[in-house]
């Protein structure tokens, strides 16, 4: 790739940033406005784009702007999510000796990147008639409470020895830890710790 100018590197950065956040290339007349230049100027500064293989475009048609330079390509951002194992009696949920290894999830699957995220890798059929299945890893928005019907992961009693994804439903100072699976029982308990509700679902068909 031929050398490019300072500008022609904001604009193609500009291009790349605008691909990333909206999902689609900017128009000319985007381009313009931002850098408060004319329209004939954004015009060729693509052209020369083009010419340095940054960018590639289709005539005549709007937003066909395409980025072909590695140097600009719209890379998404990514979150690394710990995936939790047994949790360890005494340590907190996201701690180093509960966590297997970080996922790595693009920022556009989280709801808000504000939030704390964690993930459990589904062992078992006791979710499977909410479509989750065994070897399924669930992404879960770390809370303490949740409403009736949600789907949370929760620990039983005092030792938090085991983590599990379960219906929650509250009734009468009980809680009941429904699974998704009419040839199992649930859970009663009066003890209860809600870790986080369901977000989405990652399954590998391989």
């Amino acid at each position: 790739m031929r050398e490019l100018t300072q500008r022609q590197k904001d604009v193609a950065t500009f291009i790349s940033t605008f691909i990333k956040e909206h999902n689609y290339a900017p128009s000319v007349r985007d381009i313009a406005d931002h850098f408060q230049f004319s329209v004939k100027a954004a015009h060729d500064h693509l052209k020369a784009l083009e010419a340095k293989q940054v960018i590639k475009t289709k005539s005549g048609i709007s937003r066909s702007i395409e980025v072909i330079g590695s140097e600009f390509f719209p890379r998404e951002e990514m979150i690394q999510i710990p995936l939790i194992g047994s949790i360890a009696a005494g340590m907190p949920l996201m701690s180093e000796e509960n966590t297997e290894y970080l996922l790595s999830i693009p920022a556009t699957m989280l709801r808000n990147t504000r939030n704390t995220y964690f993930a459990l890798r589904i062992r078992g059929e006791s979710m499977i008639e909410e479509g989750i299945y065994d070897g399924d890893i669930a992404i879960l928005r770390k809370c303490e409470v949740a409403d009736t019907g949600d789907i949370v992961a929760a620990t039983v009693g005092e030792e938090e020895m085991g983590i599990t994804l379960k219906l929650y439903y509250p009734s009468n100072g009980n809680i009941e830890l429904r699974p998704a699976n009419s040839t199992m029982g649930p859970i009663i308990t009066r003890s209860c710790k809600i870790h986080g509700k369901l977000h989405l679902l990652i399954r590998n068909y391989a």
